[in-house]
């Protein structure tokens, strides 16, 4: 195969490569949801996950002048390829869970970071976890024919591996440039830190889960409810601590019970929650329906407690029939 016929492959087969690509972030994003909800998957991944396509000279570099293929056009499996990036290492495996059981594809590890640690013990070098993910059977995605069998390789890494392979990738482990022993030193010196500040990172979210850990457990428990009833998936923000942090006390062990009566006596706010999340977003936080619980149960109290201001809690006592401005 010569260049020129390399190429010519490739405009043919652009659109599929690209089409691919989207699809894999698309069915990766939908089943990364289930496993971090009520957190949502912009706040969970660093850096929006795309596609991204060889450029010509690199795949022609990469096919003739890298590495010799037996087919060097099939064989090359990174055509196209996304990025996950997440905060934490002990995140990865959660990204890996999403790749491994979508049946839309046939799934290989090309690379493991911590494999790799565990054999070199004293090596701090690139890391990252890879992934080869061939589509399964032919697909028609958005007018576009995916053949079986066409790759796209995701990497998974934290968004302190991703600055490090930024920084050395093209310059250190590419032979555009003659790595010098020093430079060598110098970004394994630079993983060292990175791996040391991840620990460091671990250690805090470790203690800062201790002290906000009952308030995330009531968030695991409304979301579940929030999404059953107005039918709608939590956009968690900061208000949502805000309020939990203030009601956290008065909710009790079994609000959630206590809840779902509320609702089942008073279905109506269902749908004025599901109609006020549309444009305000204060109501997709799953603690609204905590807030409606107790402003039903103890109003005074709860308006004495909230954390906001008058004006975002109102509402909810109109919606309860309650006179907020005499309490």
């Amino acid at each position: 195969m010569t260049e020129a016929e390399l190429i010519e492959l490739w405009t043919r087969d652009r659109p599929m490569y690209e089409a691919w690509g989207h699809h894999v972030v698309s069915r990766v994003i939908e089943r990364l949801r289930t496993k971090i909800a009520p957190l949502s998957a912009d706040i969970f991944l660093r850096i929006p996950p795309k596609p991204r396509l060889k450029g010509d000279a690199s795949l022609l570099e990469k096919a003739f002048y890298r590495k010799q293929y037996r087919d060097p056009y099939d064989d090359i499996t990174d055509k196209v390829g996304v990025r996950f990036i997440v905060l934490l290492s002990d995140q990865i495996r959660i990204v890996e869970e999403a790749i491994t059981d979508c049946d839309d594809w046939e799934c290989s590890k090309d690379r493991d970071f911590e494999e790799e640690q565990q054999k070199n013990p004293i090596q701090f070098d690139y890391a990252a976890v890879h992934y080869v993910v061939r589509c399964r059977s032919d697909l028609l995605l958005a007018d576009v024919a995916v053949r079986a069998g066409t790759p796209c390789e995701i990497q998974v890494k934290t968004i302190l591996q991703h600055a490090y392979s930024e920084l050395t990738h093209d310059t250190i482990y590419k032979p555009k440039v003659d790595a010098t022993p020093l430079m060598l030193r110098t970004a394994a010196k630079s993983m060292a830190l990175i791996e040391a500040t991840n620990d460091y990172f671990l250690r805090v979210i470790e203690q800062v889960d201790q002290v906000v850990g009952s308030a995330k457990a009531l968030t695991d428990e409304l979301a579940p409810v929030y999404r059953e009833r107005v039918g709608l998936e939590p956009e968690l923000t900061r208000a949502e601590g805000l309020i939990l942090e203030a009601y956290e006390a008065e909710a009790g062990a079994d609000a959630v019970t206590r809840l779902r009566t509320l609702l089942d006596q008073k279905a109506y706010l269902v749908t004025q929650v599901r109609a006020k999340a549309a444009t305000t977003l204060l109501y997709r936080q799953p603690s609204i329906l905590l807030v409606y619980l107790l402003a039903s149960e103890r109003p005074t109290a709860t308006k004495q407690k909230w954390p906001l201001t008058s004006d975002e809690l109102r509402p909810v006592y109109v919606d309860l029939g309650s006179a907020f401005d005499n309490l």
